[in-house]
């Protein structure tokens, strides 16, 4: 009999078959909430599945980089490189197989981004798109589009000090005291010119995969640490580009009901709830919008002026001042 690997993300105990990428690990003992099955298909695998998503984005061979499909007994998500993942309807059991030539690393990226904001989606929790460091006794969390800067501006709080919460899924609760942020931190996931901003054009950090060029920058590494615990969420700040050339970023204020609708567009599998799912979560977020500060920063393109952005904003998250 296999002994199950456990790991911790989240908040939540997960039992794999063999140790994941990407996940951290969990003292031995506890009862996991989730099992992860590693290259084994689920048990009902031959059920019939109707598809409900298709994504927009393609690959190389005009294929959808992955479909999404709901049979009797749970999900289906099925990527191009010949990926799959099934996930029972409650989000307490995860199979997965993988093509001959992918790697667990592969897997792992699909496991611990897009599947897992799934799972806690299936099991209630919110969850966002987003990354989070723990800037003194609070967590700020950064949302954004693709491309914003989350992992680089959190990777850059990280190399300060400032403890890391998550790198791209994000478990927020609510607590008698307030939101609470889980951490999920187990690295940052950075793109080559990402990394030469934040560590120096002479620092080469791994792959994640063998065939990704996104690169991991591990906890211990240049002074990254990891959030012991919860973390109280004190600050959302969200991230966009200027489209001029200042140096100085613009911080400002914006009201809770755009907070709202910018959450909602950032929440982890978003574009899979159906209208009953989707109404919650917006009173949900209403709930947090009116409980923490939030900010909207407007970032310069200019590498020169890095610096000065994350400046500006360790300034905010760390002190109670208004930045408009």
């Amino acid at each position: 009999m296999t002994t199950a690997i456990l790991h911790r993300a989240a908040g939540l105990i997960i039992a794999a078959d063999a140790p994941i990428p990407g996940l951290p690990a969990a003292p031995v003992g506890l009862s996991p909430e989730i099992h992860i099955h590693l290259d084994s298909p689920a048990p009902w695998r031959d059920l019939p599945v109707d598809e409900f998503h298709r994504s927009d984005y393609v690959d190389a061979g005009d294929r959808p980089v992955v479909t999404v499909g709901r049979s009797p007994c749970g999900f289906l998500f099925s990527y191009a490189d010949g990926t799959s993942v099934w996930i029972d309807t409650d989000g307490t059991d995860i199979w997965c197989t993988r093509s001959p030539d992918s790697t667990i690393e592969d897997l792992a990226t699909y496991l611990t981004g897009p599947i897992f904001g799934f799972v806690l989606r299936r099991r209630g929790h919110v969850s966002l798109h987003a990354s989070a460091v723990q800037v003194g006794n609070g967590a700020m969390i950064l949302v954004g589009p693709h491309g914003a800067g989350k992992s680089t501006i959190a990777a850059a709080l990280a190399a300060r000090g400032c403890a890391l919460v998550t790198d791209d899924v994000l478990h927020v609760r609510k607590t008698a005291t307030g939101w609470v942020a889980e951490p999920f931190a187990s690295g940052l996931k950075l793109w080559p010119d990402a990394s030469a901003l934040v560590l120096g054009p002479a620092v080469s950090l791994p792959r994640l995969t063998p065939t990704w060029d996104k690169r991991s920058l591990g906890l211990k590494q240049f002074g990254v640490i990891a959030a012991p615990g919860p973390v109280m969420v004190q600050s959302v700040l969200f991230l966009e580009w200027s489209d001029s050339d200042r140096v100085e970023p613009s911080l400002e204020t914006i009201g809770a009901a755009e907070t709202v609708v910018r959450l909602a567009t950032h929440g982890s599998a978003a574009h899979l709830l159906d209208d009953r799912q989707r109404a919650q979560e917006f009173h949900t977020y209403a709930g947090l919008a009116t409980s923490v500060r939030v900010k909207r920063a407007v970032l310069s393109r200019r590498r020169d002026a890095f610096p000065t952005c994350i400046d500006r904003i360790h300034r905010w998250a760390s002190e109670d001042e208004e930045c408009d």
